[in-house]
């Protein structure tokens, strides 16, 4: 969540859908938003925050079927919870007491705008806070993932990998679960992948960590072009950035070159829709690990990859998500 990083004033309020400036002419939320900046000139208003709500909360509030979510740049792009909501809080941040007042008074008068309150906020030492919370993660048959500022990690010499991440970089910190589950599998395999394809990479995670095992040829397939820059950090922070290399896309990768190692840590309708591109380029006698699946996912994307690749996954699980592993005879 945006958070102002000096002294402020915030003026709380709740908007629904309809907000009436001009009683004849209501507007929508999303059109009345964008007009606070004019509305409130002069004021002194220097950020607007619309409110958020995390899988939990859009659960509770009947918005999403299940409070199980996993976030990726392929998932639903029409995926927005607080839009959802009848009546959202939002936060303007000001400059000073009296132009927070002022904009309070403004926003008082109109039907569908309600004021909540008017407060002071301190200033915080957000990166020092948002640190805090991001220390070293113990991944059982891998090994630690560390945050930049832990290095250099001291750790037993047969503890498994050291990968580094700078948390915030896309999906894949090391704390979700179906993370941890990809990981696990990759510790699993008897010998170092030669050619590995992560694809829905996020941070670049689980590529980085293949290069770690000792692949030579990373490719890391990456739909969101916001976070490319991100997979080359974190690559470069782990001494891999010679072996990983990042594509927006399956088709940009030569179609002769079969991966023996192939992770795919996404949402089930992805996995679905690429059953064909994925099977096509795992190498023979190369293993396919696919993660982000609940439950009711299991039995559809069983029976389409075991169609493909002629054989029946084992399973692994954690905290209610699912692993498939595939090994090509």
């Amino acid at each position: 969540m945006p958070t102002p990083s000096d002294p402020c004033w915030i003026v709380a309020v709740t908007i629904a859908r309809r907000v009436a400036i001009d009683p004849a002419e209501p507007l929508s939320r999303d059109d009345f938003l964008p007009l606070l900046w004019e509305l409130l000139d002069g004021t002194g208003l220097a950020g607007i925050h619309e409110g958020s709500l995390d899988a939990l909360e859009a659960f509770a509030a009947g918005i999403t079927t299940s409070d199980m979510v996993l976030d990726a740049a392929a998932g639903d792009p029409d995926r927005d919870w607080v839009a959802a909501c009848d009546t959202i809080t939002a936060e303007l941040w000001f400059v000073d007491q009296r132009g927070a007042r002022a904009a309070a008074a403004i926003l008082a008068g109109l039907t569908g705008c309600t004021v909540v309150g008017v407060r002071h906020e301190e200033p915080h030492d957000w990166e020092a806070e948002s640190r805090a919370g991001h220390g070293p993660i113990d991944i059982p048959g891998f090994g630690t993932i560390v945050p930049p500022w832990e290095t250099p990690y001291q750790r037993p010499a047969d503890a498994g990998t050291t990968l580094v991440i700078d948390p915030g970089s896309g999906f894949g910190t090391g704390l979700h679960p179906t993370t941890k589950l990809c990981l696990a599998a990759l510790g699993a395999g008897r010998s170092p992948p030669q050619r590995v394809l992560d694809f829905g990479a996020g941070s670049g995670i689980l590529a980085i960590a293949a290069a770690l095992r000792g692949a030579p040829v990373v490719d890391a397939v990456e739909i969101d072009p916001l976070v490319h820059a991100a997979i080359g950090h974190n690559a470069v922070l782990n001494g891999v950035a010679d072996r990983v290399r990042v594509s927006p896309t399956l088709d940009e990768l030569p179609a002769d070159s079969p991966h023996d190692l192939i992770l795919a840590n996404i949402v089930a309708p992805v996995l679905r829709a690429h059953v064909d591109d994925l099977c096509r380029r795992l190498a023979p006698g190369g293993r396919i690990v696919l993660c982000g699946l609940l439950a009711a996912d299991v039995p559809e994307v069983t029976a389409l990859y075991s169609r493909q690749l002629a054989t029946e996954p084992i399973m692994t699980a954690l905290d209610g998500w699912h692993c498939l592993v595939f090994a090509r005879a």
